[in-house]
């Protein structure tokens, strides 16, 4: 079987002949190659050949935000609003001004709308690009006062939501029978998600819930439309598995809000997508023990970037016994295990031995590393993963 149909095996439910093992590389990759430090076996080559040297599915779930035809194509990164050429659609403000400026390592981005202004920073330090992060980090968000609703909420009325597939048949020629090209639709779940974690700092969210719960209310009204625009995009896209939503904790997205809020826009597009023949994947990346029986209820077909004790609280066994028989989980691997400062040689290779001892002949598991290979893993580690997975298809 090809990593591709290895993997769509494991969505459906059945056993591949070997255990799909597709690790998220671009940070690992970034931050070596920007710093000099590839190893000398793939010190010359691009990611997707760094990929085959390693004998891995070449990973194309959350896309690279570094690859853009456009540099504008991020300006919006502070409200949420992405313009990546993969995306299954694109989007565009209209009835809004934006004076852009750039200083050093930040984008400021004035918004100017006939009901009024505000103003996002968003940052990239060289630490950032050192470690290979492919997003700039909010430093200034849209929303700091009870004014500033009503502008946000003016400007996603007038997002333009566009269906844009031709990216996306690209990336999906490019990367073949090496993997899958999953539609990215949002990294959040639903616009109160939006509004927590792309929109305000989190603390101040949970206030605004308390102090002014009509114009959160609101807003997420106006942005729902949005929501609904980009998903019904993806839902028609090419794409056989879409992404919405991610970055879940239970101490943050905690059950009550993530009952009421994120588990019945997730099953309905879940119900959507399946009605089509298509998978809906979701990125579950935190401490998630006390969220397990709502995922079910959420009806998604795979978590995505399942990260395990030791990382967080859950062993991997109560991971997949909660999941079992409806929802793929893919990943497994704490990617602190694959760095020499957090485990020794002989802990790393027990953990692996083990995992791969249980879980390599299951259905439903996709092997990859939570939440992604960062730049001080070591190759050696990643190889060694590789050779006991072909290992067990021999």
């Amino acid at each position: 079987m090809t990593d591709r149909e290895r993997i769509l095996a494991s969505i459906r439910g059945e056993t591949p002949d070997r255990l799909a093992w597709v690790p998220r590389l671009e940070f690992w990759y970034r931050g070596r190659r920007r710093r000099g430090l590839l190893p000398e076996p793939v010190r010359d080559l691009e990611l997707h050949e760094v990929a085959d040297r390693l004998g891995v599915g070449q990973y194309a779930v959350v896309p690279d935000f570094t690859v853009r035809a456009d540099p504008s194509d991020m300006i919006d990164r502070a409200l949420g609003i992405y313009n990546l050429d993969v995306l299954p659609y694109r989007a565009t403000l209209e009835n809004v001004d934006r004076v852009v400026t750039r200083r050093g390592c930040e984008t400021i981005v004035e918004y100017h709308t006939p009901v009024g202004s505000i103003r996002t920073t968003a940052m990239m330090t060289d630490e950032m690009l050192d470690s290979g992060a492919s997003i700039s980090y909010v430093t200034e968000y849209a929303i700091r006062e009870p004014r500033d609703f009503e502008v946000v909420g003016h400007i996603f009325d007038n997002v333009k939501v566009e269906p844009c597939f031709e990216g996306y048949v690209a990336k999906q020629r490019q990367v073949g029978d090496r993997g899958i090209v999953v539609a990215f639709t949002s990294g959040t779940a639903c616009p109160i998600h939006h509004i927590m974690k792309d929109l305000m700092p989190v603390e101040q969210f949970f206030l605004a819930m308390h102090d002014h719960p009509s114009a959160v209310a609101r807003l997420a009204e106006r942005i729902e439309p949005f929501f609904a625009a980009i998903k019904g995009c993806a839902a028609e896209s090419p794409a056989e598995v879409v992404l919405l939503g991610g970055n879940y904790d239970d101490a943050i997205t905690y059950p009550p809000l993530f009952e009421k809020y994120f588990v019945p826009p997730l099953r309905a597009y879940a119900d959507d997508l399946h009605a089509r023949g298509k998978y809906l994947m979701t990125h579950t990346d935190g401490e998630n023990r006390k969220l397990l029986p709502l995922y079910r209820d959420a009806a998604f077909d795979v978590a995505d970037s399942v990260c395990p004790y030791p990382m967080t609280s859950c062993p991997l066994d109560e991971l997949l016994d909660a999941f079992a028989g409806q929802t793929t989980i893919w990943g497994g691997i704490p990617s602190i295990l694959l760095c020499r400062d957090s485990a020794t040689d002989s802990d790393f290779r027990s953990f692996i031995d083990t995992l791969l001892a249980r879980y390599g002949r299951a259905t439903r598991f996709v092997l990859g590393v939570s939440d992604m290979v960062t730049a001080d893993a070591e190759w050696d580690r990643l190889q060694y993963v590789s050779d006991r997975v072909a290992e067990m298809g021999a």
